[in-house]
Formats: C-alpha cells, sequence, structure tokens
C-alpha cells in the first residue's frame, strides 16, 4: 500500500521543521569545535530504516546519537521528519519525501546514482526479474510499471520524482546553503519537463535524448560505471568480483530497467537535445569503493574492484578525495559500531569453530597413531 500523502498546505510546515532541524545541526556543530557537518548530521537524523542499514552508515554517514537527544531536548515536534513517507508539493504531485531526503544525503556525501535512480532500477530488476528471456521482453514488462501512481511498483512516480529532486536540488547544496530555502525555490512552479531536463543535463552532460540507442545506452553505462552502484550491485548478488563486472543472469534485466527509464526521460523532455551548462556531479572513486569493501571484510572483491577501476577511473573525479574522505571517516564509525561489533564477533565465532575443529582433528590423529604404536612393539 502507498504511503498517504500529508496534505498540501503541509509543505511548509515540513519545511519549515528541516528550516529549525538545520539551525539546531548548525549550532549542534559550532559546540563540537571540530569537523562536524549541519547538513550531514541534519539528513542523516531524519534517515530510518533502510536507509539507515549497514551499506548506508557507510555510504551516506552514521547517525550522531547525541545530535538526536540535543533536538529532543530542543523541539520533540521535529522527530516528524525521521523516516517521512510521501507529502504533497505545490503542485499537487506526491513524493516519497524521506526517500527524497535520503537521497540527497548520497548525492551530498559524492554517491548520488546509488541511493537514487540507480538503486530504483535495480529494485525494478530485481522485482522482474525471471519473467522475461530478453532485454527487449523486460522493457515490455516494465514500461508500465516505472512512474505508476498505483502503488504496486518498486519504481513508481514518487521514489521517481525523489530521484530526479535529490539530483537537482543535491547539487545545488552546500555548507552555506539552507536546504528548505532551496526546496522552496525549486519547487516553485516546477513542470516534469524542467525536472527532467535538469536531472538529465546534471547526470549525462550534453546528449541527444531523441537518439533512443544511443541515449539508452549512455544512460545503462553510467549506472553500471558508477563505482557506488557497483558496490551495490555486489552486495545485492548482481555483480561479481570476476572480472569485476555484472553478473550475466541480472545483466537483461537491469539493462531493462535502465533503458526504460532513459524513454521515460526522453519522452519527457520531447526527445530534445539536452546540453549542460557544465556542471558535474561529484562520484565515489574506484579506491573509495575498495576501501568500502574492505570495511566490509569483502577483501578479494575490493582488490578486484580496485584493479579493475583504477586504470579506467585515473584523475578524472577532481572530487575523489573528498568522497574518500567521507568514507575513510564512515569507515571507521562503522568499524566502532553495533554492525561492526556484530562482523567481529562472526570473525571470533569463525574462528572459536575453526579451533575446534583443530581440536577434534588432533585428537582423532592422536587415536589413530595409538593402535600402530602398539604394533610397532
Amino acid at each position: 500500500m502507498p504511503t498517504p500523502a500529508l496534505a498540501a498546505d503541509d509543505f511548509d510546515t515540513t519545511l519549515n521543521q528541516l528550516s529549525e532541524l538545520q539551525s539546531l545541526a548548525e549550532s549542534y556543530a559550532d559546540k563540537q569545535g571540530d569537523d562536524t557537518d549541519p547538513i550531514e548530521l541534519m539528513l542523516a537524523y531524519t534517515r530510518m530504516g533502510a536507509y539507515n542499514d549497514t551499506v548506508w552508515q557507510l555510504t551516506a554517514g552514521s547517525k550522531d546519537p547525541d545530535f538526536e537527544t540535543y533536538v529532543l531536548d530542543q523541539n520533540g515536534d521535529l522527530a516528524d521528519l525521521m523516516g517521512m513517507g510521501n507529502i504533497s508539493l505545490p503542485n499537487g504531485q506526491s513524493i516519497d519525501f524521506g526517500h527524497l531526503l535520503a537521497s540527497i544525503n548520497l548525492v551530498y556525501r559524492g554517491v548520488p546514482i546509488t541511493g537514487s535512480w540507480g538503486g530504483d532500477c535495480m529494485e525494478l530488476a530485481q522485482q522482474f526479474s525471471g519473467q522475461a528471456s530478453d532485454v527487449d521482453g523486460y522493457i515490455s514488462l516494465m514500461q508500465s510499471s516505472l512512474g505508476s501512481e498505483d502503488g504496486t511498483s518498486t519504481f513508481g512516480a514518487e521514489d521517481l520524482r525523489a530521484d530526479l529532486d535529490s539530483i537537482n536540488i543535491g547539487s545545488q547544496l552546500t555548507a552555506d546553503t539552507n536546504l528548505a530555502d532551496l526546496m522552496r525555490t525549486y519547487y516553485a512552479d516546477l513542470s516534469d519537463y524542467d525536472r527532467a531536463y535538469r536531472f538529465t543535463a546534471l547526470s549525462f552532460g550534453n546528449v541527444n535524448t531523441g537518439n533512443t540507442n544511443d541515449f539508452r545506452e549512455t544512460v545503462y553505462s553510467t549506472l553500471t560505471s558508477d563505482a557506488g552502484m557497483q558496490l551495490l550491485l555486489y552486495l545485492k548478488g548482481m555483480w561479481t568480483s570476476d572480472g569485476w563486472t555484472i553478473n550475466s543472469d541480472a545483466e537483461p534485466a537491469l539493462r531493462g530497467a535502465a533503458y526504460v527509464f532513459a524513454d521515460y526521460l526522453s519522452s519527457t523532455v520531447n526527445g530534445e537535445q539536452v546540453k549542460s551548462d557544465g556542471s558535474a556531479l561529484k562520484a565515489m572513486s574506484g579506491q573509495s569503493l575498495s576501501d568500502a569493501l574492505n570495511a566490509l571484510g569483502e577483501s578479494d572483491a575490493a582488490n578486484a574492484a580496485l584493479g579493475a577501476l583504477s586504470s579506467a577511473a585515473g584523475a578524472a573525479n577532481s572530487s575523489s578525495g573528498a568522497v574518500s574522505d567521507a568514507l575513510d571517516e564512515a569507515t571507521a564509525t562503522l568499524k566502532s559500531g553495533f554492525n561492526a561489533q556484530v562482523f567481529q564477533l562472526v570473525l571470533l565465532v569463525i574462528a572459536a569453530a575453526a579451533l575446534f575443529g583443530m581440536i577434534v582433528f588432533f585428537a582423532l590423529m592422536s587415536h589413530q597413531m595409538r593402535p600402530r604404536s602398539r604394533r610397532r612393539r
């Protein structure tokens, strides 16, 4: 069942709360006297459930429990911003606001595709996995599902809008920006054409959306060449460390989802030639991907990823250093947090089991050697 959208007049109320949350984050960060980023504090505060699992903590940053206590003491009503569902925009459309904020969190951190359209393409591929024999078959199945309003699709209208808006908004977000004010400006008289055009220019640069085959391939290659998406696909069993590439079984459905998404964008901008202003999104580097995999205990995959991506990436991404720093911080947090403790406990259990196996082995060997000693006598 889709989450009921909040009333249209609650849009301003929600943004007022978001603005107050950012003010509290700025005050809290000032008191810390370190490099605490109030934007990250604010956005992490709003993430709940699936948006706060191990991968999200590693890539988007961990929540700060002390900040949550601080917010509770100042204004408990701001907890309404945690894990929000659908909300009505000024133009009457509904959007998954919790998904929007979580995706903006990743865009701001330099992982723009994974938490937005790439992640939803992956989920759409999973939803229809095994139901077609080739890419064309998957396209036929998915066309009516992507952007649907009936609440049955993993890539419905509310998610689709959130995916595009998170890129458009997140790309403008800086440490000195008031997010609520940015949203008010962005959503004033917003049309689907404007939303899709801005997103396409930011995500794919100068591109002819009317050339169906080329544009489809641009979208698919952008998705699968992104280091953040490779991390997600690997952890979902759709990517293999053997050659560091997509699993052949997963490829047709994922390609079909990417193609359907490309067709939606092309249709929405009337097949126009999209022109970019030169703005570029921050993206995860190959080294950062390797660091993330190592933090999750996937050392073999980390080595495979680094070997496959280091030569291709080169120095193309000027912001990779900042992204790497962010992931280093998240990795350290993850290692000292609950999830890392569970992972370490698992390693201890495995080690104990191995030690027990060695004891049993030597006991059996000793038992087998005793009769031989008697025979020698």
